[in-house]
């Protein structure tokens, strides 16, 4: 692997005092009001009124809690709706029952991922049925599937549907159901892009409100943490009420964290009082996703909600080896899919089907697939004659909308603008991906697919790079999809010293000085191409950002390279 950028910079004048670079990265992001950007004020979050239908949602459920019903939680597999499925449980369950002084009858129900597929189904509704449920609230899922719910409703079952995905381009004109979503019918809500959890939380504080239980939003306000957690995953942007959100909710969990997360954080040896976003995204999220992708999610739920020391202990320790499993798939299925292409070549769209592949894993791998090609990415595993599959687009190309022009080949799909799910059987496979071929040649340009000049946040003297610089930086935090890490670059560094690190001897530290008068040591991961082309007085231009080394008790910042190419 090369960091060799084969790409044109196109670089901001060079900054050389500190304290101006917040400043030039906010103006570079067209940040105008700076105080609401930095502001992590719980009165940023607007009232849950103002989403369709939560105040219709919260009476329907407690005319069922007052009449004793059996409720349901439907939620979906992924991060987001575990969360969301614990949100509304342990209010429901702990805290409501607590406030009125009687038990609610209420639980959790998560499909399998292979067995039942995604969302509300036949499959999974027959189960809710014979839990005895007079009651089904989804979470994370159900905005599509009205013809379903209207077949249940027959048989006797209530709804309230919470979700935040795409809802379908045509939907009845009147529902005999409550829909709590954030862009459907009207876009009423401020933010329209907030993850499944934060409508749940959202229905969570208006459910407060109409039985007189404290509603307003503060630091404390129980949630926060998973709303957080489940943004992040959801690959929600980091702005508006999202970062708020985000900053609350990693407030909550490094001051006092939920018992599930802090075993699981032990696992994955992170200290929950420096705890961070990266963290949430890439070290949390994908093992409360492995109870889901190659296990049972309600273990996930199980893990979030319990109050139990060897409850948590043990699922916490099955998600963490769970996750070193889906690793190893998903690189295997990766190098399968990849060995697809070079076979059969690369259009404007990849669309690959796989015979048995995981279906756990398929969406990691689409989205692996996405940044490596930088084009839409279809990947599907073929069990039996049915082909499930997951997708993930670019900007500018809905996948979702493209699934729905091509429905006439599909058994059922749904999703956001830039990722989705899908099934259809195995003999439509050909037409549907000559649909999508055809689909993506009119509506996908080339420049779309062209990879972009790299345009850093900042250009700093090395001089620049330090303890003061990090502190400035993190003010901009959390980092994520639609407020990602500054991109610092560094030019006309000369190389004093090189140094090849790590077991598989691919990662180098290149101690360099620059246009000041202090040494910066650079360090580069998985660079092994690199190795032979940079040597000692080589003169490098560089991008990418400054972490804190810790080595043998002594802290030391580093910068971390993204790219890299002779200046």
């Amino acid at each position: 692997m090369t960091l060799e950028s084969k790409r044109k910079w196109v670089l901001p004048p060079k900054l050389y005092r500190v304290e101006n670079v917040i400043d030039s990265i906010l103006k570079e992001r067209s940040i105008t009001d700076v105080e609401k950007f930095f502001s992590s004020n719980p009165s940023d979050i607007p009232s849950p009124t103002k989403l369709f239908n939560t105040e219709s949602a919260s009476k329907k459920i407690l005319e069922h809690v007052k009449n004793g019903s059996k409720i349901v939680i439907h939620g979906d597999y992924d991060c987001d709706g575990i969360c969301a499925s614990s949100i509304l449980w342990e209010f429901l369950y702990r805290d409501l029952s607590k406030y009125i002084g009687k038990r609610i009858d209420v639980v959790p129900y998560i499909p399998n991922r292979i067995d039942q597929g995604y969302g509300l189904t036949q499959n999974s509704l027959d189960d809710v049925l014979d839990l005895k449920a007079d009651l089904l609230i989804s979470v994370d899922c159900g905005v599509r599937d009205f013809d379903l719910i209207k077949e249940y409703r027959k048989k006797g079952l209530d709804f309230v549907i919470t979700d935040h995905h795409q809802p379908p381009s045509v939907f009845p004109n009147r529902l005999s159901y409550p829909l709590v979503h954030q862009a459907y019918p009207k876009h009423e809500y401020p933010f329209d892009e907030i993850c499944g959890s934060a409508v749940a939380f959202l229905l969570v504080q208006s459910i407060k409100k109409l039985v007189g239980m404290e509603s307003s939003i503060d630091e404390n306000t129980s949630g926060l943490d998973l709303t957080a957690l489940a943004t992040v995953a959801d690959i929600m942007p980091l702005t508006g009420v999202n970062r708020t959100f985000v900053k609350l909710g990693l407030s909550q969990m490094r001051k006092n964290p939920r018992k599930g997360l802090s075993y699981l954080m032990s696992k994955a040896k992170i200290d929950s009082k420096t705890l961070n976003s990266y963290q949430l995204g890439y070290v949390i999220a994908p093992r409360i996703n492995a109870s889901g992708r190659i296990g049972s999610a309600i273990e996930g739920v199980k893990l979030l909600v319990s109050q139990s020391n060897a409850m948590c202990e043990k699922i916490a320790g099955d998600l963490d080896k769970l996750n070193s499993e889906r690793q190893q798939m998903t690189e295997d299925i990766l190098s399968s899919a990849q060995s697809q292409l070079v076979e059969n070549g690369i259009g404007k769209i990849i669309f690959v089907v796989g015979k048995d592949w995981h279906e756990g894993v398929i969406g990691l791998v689409a989205g692996k697939l996405q940044e490596i090609y930088h084009r839409p990415v279809l990947v599907g595993t073929n069990n039996n004659g049915i082909v499930k599959g997951s997708a993930r687009s670019i900007l500018g190309f809905n996948i979702t909308e493209a699934l729905e022009k091509s429905s006439k080949y599909l058994e059922r799909f749904g999703g956001h603008e830039l990722a989705g799910g899908f099934t259809l059987k195995y003999e439509n496979v050909s037409d549907f991906r000559n649909f999508l071929m055809n689909y993506a040649d009119d509506r996908i340009s080339e420049d779309m697919l062209e990879e972009r000049d790299l345009k850093p946040d900042v250009l700093v003297s090395s001089d620049a790079i330090g303890v003061l610089l990090l502190d400035s930086l993190s003010k901009l935090e959390p980092f994520g999809y639609g407020n990602p890490k500054p991109i610092i670059a560094l030019t006309d560094l000369v190389v004093f010293k090189k140094q090849i690190v790590g077991v598989g001897k691919n990662h180098m530290k290149l101690v360099v000085k620059g246009d000041g008068i202090d040494l910066l040591t650079l360090t580069l991961f998985n660079c092994e191409e690199d190795i032979a082309k940079i040597s000692e007085n080589s003169v490098i231009d560089v991008v990418g950002y400054p972490d804190i080394n810790v080595w043998n008790g002594r802290e030391s910042v580093e910068f971390n390279v993204r790219e890299w190419k002779f200046h």
